[in-house]
């Protein structure tokens, strides 16, 4: 399957005790002569950086799509599928309910007819279901770095660490709108 992989992202290049980093974050919003706090590891002879925060404002620029634990995914993916296929399958069974009523009108046997609409609408949300716990799986590596990011920092129970949340909780009226998606408040 081709898949278009470019997407914006920022590339840090900087010293850090005398040592070159290079880091690739969504955002970056640090300046020259920022106080700063790095994960990073060595590759070769320079180091390659996956998290940056800023103390003074708890703003952290992590490498693209490493911004929740484990649980955390699962929940905003289920949270995601449940958002999507509760109103499909209702649209689905009022639908079907619908056709029934014009098409053969009270000749119809409602129970039968209710019953097979719920369990397509059961079994088709199961299988969207699978497609998404599928495609969330992929997601996986991203979500073990940032679990790894996290707990270099000194962060507590990472698996349920959801930066996108925690930002959208104290995100004031005017902040930016990169803040929360492209970088966060911790």
């Amino acid at each position: 399957m081709a898949m278009d992989t470019t997407e914006e992202a920022d590339l840090l290049e900087f010293d850090l005790d005398g040592k070159p980093v290079k880091a690739w974050v969504w955002s970056s919003v640090f300046k020259e002569g920022d106080e700063v706090e790095v994960v990073a590891e060595r590759s070769g002879d320079r180091w390659q950086g996956y998290g940056i925060r800023r103390i003074t404002d708890r703003i952290v620029a992590l490498h693209p799509h490493c911004s929740r634990g484990r649980r955390a995914h699962y929940r905003a993916v289920f949270s995601l599928w449940a958002k999507v296929v509760v109103p499909v399958v209702v649209a689905f069974i009022l639908c079907g309910l619908g056709y029934a009523y014009f098409r053969y009108g009270s000749d119809v046997n409602w129970r039968g007819v209710s019953t097979e609409l719920v369990l397509a609408g059961i079994a088709g949300g199961g299988l969207y279901g699978l497609v998404a716990f599928r495609i969330s799986s992929k997601m996986m590596g991203f979500v073990r770095l940032a679990e790894g990011i996290f707990q270099e920092f000194g962060w507590k129970d990472v698996k349920n660490i959801d930066l996108p949340a925690i930002t959208k909780k104290s995100k004031q009226p005017g902040a930016p709108g990169a803040l929360g998606v492209l970088y966060f408040r911790y």
